[in-house]
C-alpha cells in the first residue's frame, strides 16, 4: 500500500532527496525499504543475541516477538549515527512523546542535522488538544445532567488514561522506559520544527505526505497529531 508524495506548497517541482529512510522506534512495524530503529530491551535481545531470545522463547519464558536481526538498535538519547545531510525522509511514529521535552528538542535538531536538503521529518503523537477537548466535552455533558445523576467514572477513566501513561525522573531510574514523558499539541510541534530549521511546517492527515510509501510505516490515525516539515534545499548564491 502506498500513498502519493504532495508537493509542498511554494516547491511544485519538488523531488525526494537520495539516501536512506529512517524508520524511529519502530517497534513491529518494520517495512522492507526502511532502516527500522529501534531500542527496546526486547529488540536488543532479539537483535543482538537471537539464539537466546528463541531459546526463551521454547522454554516458554518469553512470547514471539517480530524483533530479529534486521533491526538496527541505536539508543535515540544518542547521535543518530548517520553523516550531515545524507538520509533522505525521517518518519517517527509515537516517539516524540517518550522524550522529557529537552530531549525531544535535541532529537528533532539532530534529524535536521542527517536529513538531506529536501529531506522530510515526519512526527506522529497523540494529541494533547484533542484528549482535553474530549475531557471538555465529558465535563459539559456531566454538568449538564441533574446534579443526583451525574457520574464521575468516566472522568476519572479519562484522567486516569493521561496520568497513568506519564513517568517522568523517577528516583533511580529517571524517566522510565515505554512511558510518555511529554504531551504536544499542534502549536508546540510546529514551533518545533520551526525552531530546529524546518520549512513548510504544517499538520498533515493520515497517509498525506511527501513521502512516497508512508502508509508502509504510518499504521495507526486515531487521536494523532502528525507534522511534517522539509529541510531547506540551498540557495544558489546570487550572480
Amino acid at each position: 500500500m502506498t500513498s502519493d508524495p504532495v508537493a509542498p506548497a511554494g516547491d511544485v517541482g519538488y523531488q525526494f532527496p537520495d539516501g536512506p529512510k529512517l524508520n524511529l522506534g519502530c517497534g513491529t512495524v518494520q517495512p522492507p525499504g526502511w532502516v527500522n530503529i529501534d531500542a527496546s530491551h526486547r529488540a536488543w535481545l532479539a537483535a543482538r543475541l537471537p539464539h537466546l531470545d528463541r531459546l526463551l522463547i521454547r522454554l516458554g519464558l518469553l512470547p514471539k516477538t517480530e524483533f530479529g536481526p534486521q533491526v538496527k538498535i541505536h539508543n535515540l538519547n544518542k547521535p543518530l549515527p548517520y553523516g550531515d545531510d545524507t538520509v533522505a525522509c525521517i518518519y517517527g511514529g509515537e516517539v516524540w512523546e517518550h522524550f522529557e521535552y529537552p530531549d525531544a528538542v535535541r532529537l528533532t535538531f539532530e534529524c535536521y542535522r542527517v536529513l538531506a536538503p529536501g529531506g522530510i521529518l515526519r512526527v506522529s503523537v497523540p494529541d494533547g488538544a484533542e484528549f482535553w477537548r474530549r475531557y471538555l466535552e465529558m465535563y459539559k455533558e456531566a454538568l449538564a445532567q441533574p446534579s443526583d445523576r451525574r457520574r464521575a467514572e468516566p472522568l476519572r477513566k479519562h484522567v486516569h488514561a493521561y496520568f497513568d501513561s506519564i513517568c517522568t525522573r523517577k528516583i533511580y531510574l529517571r524517566s522510565m522506559m515505554h512511558k510518555h514523558k511529554w504531551q504536544f499539541d499542534e502549536v508546540q510541534l510546529v514551533e518545533l520544527f520551526q525552531e530546529a530549521g524546518f520549512c513548510q511546517v504544517r499538520r498533515m492527515s493520515h497517509h498525506h505526505s511527501r513521502v512516497p510509501d508512508i502508509a508502509e510505516v504510518e499504521h495507526s490515525d486515531s487521536g494523532k497529531l502528525i507534522v511534517e516539515g522539509s529541510k531547506p534545499r540551498a540557495t544558489p548564491p546570487a550572480v
